[in-house]
């Protein structure tokens, strides 16, 4: 990991609630970076909760690509979304297909 990088994810890190991280991504993102990033992660949790690939492309109005991309993320033992969902949200996952 370079510096720029370390030091980039220490002040993610530093930061400790919905409105700041809101106004950091803000900053560093164009709109329609903040607006994938936004669909990338309700597809995890969308396929955390079951909904079949087709109905969540469907529903973000996303590309089935782009959904089959993350459901084989989320079939990865080492996938650190599926974690943090699950810190978030300790429920059980869906069964995976």
């Amino acid at each position: 990991m370079n510096t720029d990088e370390a030091h980039l994810l220490q002040a993610l890190c530093a930061i400790d609630n919905p409105t700041d991280m809101r106004r950091v991504l803000g900053d560093l993102l164009t709109r329609s970076e903040y607006t994938a990033l936004q669909k990338r992660w309700a597809i995890l949790c969308l396929l955390r909760d079951g909904v079949p690939q087709r109905e969540i492309a469907r529903r973000i109005g996303g590309s089935l690509c782009n959904v089959t991309r993350g459901a084989r993320l989320m079939r990865n033992p080492a996938c650190a979304s599926a974690a943090l969902m699950a810190r978030l949200d300790p429920r059980p996952s869906a069964p995976r297909p």
